[in-house]
């Protein structure tokens, strides 16, 4: 009985873990180039507002990591959930899409809504250059230029952020930590 419970923890600890190394992998399809990220907070029956002035057709992807927040574009500077001061909008329980010709005109408005179900919502913004579509050699210069000025900065950035990168570390392992203390507390009150 005993075996089969230690196995039993395991197994949950395991699980856990592998969850939550795999929960932070994200996959990027080959027709998007990824140029942009951002991660913010609105509250409820807020608006956050961004401005985008990349060039060409663009996808912009908003995630909710906590509560619901609902993606408003608009060619005006502060796009709102109203019919007449948005051209594109997403307004899902889940992942938000929104596609964006090229021929849109610049800069772009982009307005993040906090749902009034959540008191407090926060999202993470991605801007992709959707290479689907057929490229002019000014726009495949362009994202090259892009790709390549992004890999200097992610070089400069990976330079930069190692000491960060153990702050990380150890944040995570207290909870790793207060998960085993309890299994163990659990443990000892069945088994001793």
């Amino acid at each position: 009985m005993r075996k089969e419970f230690i196995l039993f923890l395991l197994g949950i600890i395991c699980v856990s873990t592998l969850s939550s190394l795999l929960g932070g992998y994200a996959h990027i399809e080959a027709d998007k180039v990824l140029l942009d990220t951002v991660v913010g907070a609105v509250g409820a029956g807020n608006f956050s507002y961004w401005q985008l002035g990349h060039t060409g057709p663009l996808l912009v992807e908003l995630t909710s990591i906590t509560g619901d927040a609902d993606l408003y574009v608009s060619d005006s500077v502060r796009p709102s959930y109203e019919i007449d001061k948005n051209n594109f909008s997403s307004a899902t329980c889940g992942q938000d899409l929104v596609s964006i010709p090229a021929d849109f005109p610049r800069p772009i408005g982009i307005g993040v809504f906090g749902h009034w179900s959540h008191y407090f919502s926060e999202y993470s913004i991605q801007v992709f250059l959707d290479a689907s579509t057929a490229f002019s050699d000014e726009q495949l210069l362009a994202v090259e230029k892009h790709q390549h000025i992004n890999e200097k900065a992610d070089t400069e950035k990976r330079n930069k952020e190692k000491p960060t990168a153990r702050k990380a570390e150890e944040e995570t392992k207290p909870r790793f930590l207060k998960l085993l203390n309890i299994l163990d507390m659990i443990f000892e009150m069945f088994v001793l």
